[in-house]
C-alpha cells in the first residue's frame, strides 16, 4: 500500500510540474510589458535604481530554492496539509514572474531592466489565477480550483512587489511626510466639511464660537487660516456691517468660504478674500479683530514666531484676538489621549497637505511678547480644544 501511495504521489507530481510548465508559458507569453498599462508609475518617472537581476535576484532565488526542496524533499516526508497545499503557491509571483520577464526582454517584449512593475505584478498575478483556479479545473482532471490558493498567489505577489520596489517605497514615503513650507489644503478643500463632521462632529464649531459674548464691538475683522468659512458666516449674522477680510493659503478653501456665503444669503461686498502665504503676506491695514482658528498649529516654532509677528502688526491698539486651537493637558489619561489624537492628526496632514509641522507649538508665549494679555480662556473635550480670547494693552 504504501509504495501504491508513493508511486501515485510521484505521479501526481509529475503532472503538476507539467501543468506549472504549460501555466508559466501562457502567462508569460500573452501578457507582455504594457498590458495593463502604466498603472502604479511608468518607468519614464520612476527612481533611478539598479538594473533589475531577474533569476539572480535574491527573492527569486531563494523562491525557487524553496520551491524546489519543499516539493522535491520535505513534501514526500512532511504531512503538513500547509507545505502540500498552499506554500508552493505563495512562492508562485517571486519565483516565476522575473522568469518570465526575462524571456520577455530577450523577446522584445520589455525593453527596460527596472524592477517589476505594479501592472506586471498584478496583471501577471490575474492571469495565473484565472487559468489555474478557474479554467484549470477543466482542462486538467486532477486541478481543482482554490480561492485559497488566489489568497496564497496574491500575499506572495504582495510581498516581492514590496521587496522588488523596496527603494522606490523608501524614497516616497520618505517624501510624503517631508514637510513644504507651507501646507497644501487645496485638494482636500472639497472634502474638510464632511471630514470635520465625522471626526469631530460640533466640537470645533462650538471652540470657534465660544466667546462672542466677550468680544467688544469691532468695525473690522482679520481672519487668517479662516478655511471653509464657518466662523466667517458667524461673524456676519452677528456684525451685518463689518468689513471683513478673509485670508487663506488655500484658493479652493477660499472659493467654498465664498459659497457658503452665497448659501447663507450674506452680503459678500463687504469681504475681501486673498489668497496668500503666512509668513510673508503683509497686511495693509490695521483691524479691530484678529482672528485664527485651528490655524496656528499648523507651524514649527520658527515659523510660528514669525507669523504671529506677522499678524500682530495688523491689531491696532486695543484690538482683540481670538484663538481657537488644539492643546495637551497637563497630565493624566486626558493627557495620554490628546498625544496620540495629535500623533494621528499631524501624520495624517503631513502626508495629505505637507504640512510644515510635527508637533503642536503654544502660541502664548510669542503673544504676550507681542503685548497681547489674555482676558478669557476656555476648554471643550476634555481639554483637547480650546478657545483663547486675547487684547493688544
Amino acid at each position: 500500500m504504501l509504495c501504491a501511495m508513493e508511486n501515485r504521489r510521484a505521479s501526481v507530481c509529475r503532472q503538476l510540474t507539467a501543468r506549472d510548465l504549460l501555466l508559466f508559458s501562457l502567462h508569460g507569453l500573452f501578457l507582455p510589458e504594457g498590458s495593463f498599462g502604466d498603472w502604479g508609475g511608468s518607468r519614464n518617472d520612476r527612481p533611478s535604481v539598479k538594473a533589475f537581476r531577474y533569476a539572480l535576484d535574491p527573492l527569486c532565488f531563494s523562491a525557487c530554492l524553496f520551491y524546489t526542496v519543499n516539493r522535491w524533499v520535505i513534501e514526500p516526508i512532511c504531512t503538513w496539509p500547509i507545505l502540500h497545499e498552499h506554500f508552493n503557491d505563495l512562492l508562485l509571483i517571486p519565483a516565476a514572474l522575473p522568469l518570465v520577464l526575462r524571456l520577455q526582454r530577450w523577446a522584445g517584449l520589455r525593453n527596460h531592466d527596472l524592477p517589476p512593475t505594479v501592472s506586471e505584478i498584478f496583471g501577471h498575478l490575474l492571469i495565473w489565477s484565472l487559468i489555474s483556479e478557474a479554467l484549470g479545473p477543466f482542462i486538467f482532471r486532477w486541478s481543482v480550483g482554490d480561492v485559497l490558493d488566489v489568497a496564497a498567489y496574491t500575499f506572495g505577489a504582495l510581498i516581492a512587489g514590496v521587496w522588488w520596489n523596496r527603494f522606490a517605497l523608501s524614497k516616497s514615503i520618505t517624501r510624503s511626510f517631508q514637510p513644504s513650507r507651507v501646507a497644501r489644503f487645496d485638494h482636500i478643500a472639497k472634502h474638510y466639511d464632511w471630514m470635520e463632521s465625522l471626526l469631530a462632529g460640533t466640537k470645533l464649531e462650538k471652540c470657534r464660537n465660544a466667546l462672542w459674548d466677550d468680544i467688544p464691538r469691532f468695525d473690522n475683522a482679520l481672519l487668517v487660516g479662516e478655511g471653509h468659512g464657518k466662523f466667517l458666516v458667524s461673524l456676519l449674522r452677528r456684525n451685518p456691517g463689518a468689513k471683513v477680510t478673509c485670508v487663506d493659503a488655500s484658493e479652493g478653501m477660499l472659493e467654498i468660504a465664498r459659497e457658503r456665503l452665497r448659501r447663507a444669503a450674506l452680503p459678500v461686498d463687504g469681504v475681501e478674500f486673498i489668497r496668500a502665504e503666512l509668513p510673508a503676506w503683509n497686511p495693509p491695514e490695521q483691524y479691530d479683530l484678529v482672528a485664527t482658528h485651528f490655524f496656528l498649529d499648523c507651524f514649527p516654532r520658527e515659523q510660528l514666531c514669525a507669523v504671529i509677528n506677522t499678524l500682530q502688526s495688523a491689531a491696532r491698539p486695543g484690538a482683540c484676538w481670538v484663538v481657537s486651537d488644539f492643546q495637551i493637558p497637563q497630565a493624566g489619561f486626558k493627557r495620554f489621549r490628546a498625544q496620540i489624537i495629535h500623533r494621528l492628526m499631524y501624520s495624517f496632514f503631513r502626508i495629505v497637505t505637507k504640512l510644515p509641522a510635527s508637533t503642536l507649538v503654544s502660541p502664548q508665549p510669542f503673544l504676550r511678547q507681542c503685548g497681547f494679555v489674555r482676558l478669557r480662556r476656555t476648554e471643550f473635550d476634555w481639554g483637547l480644544l480650546c478657545a483663547e480670547l486675547w487684547k493688544r494693552a
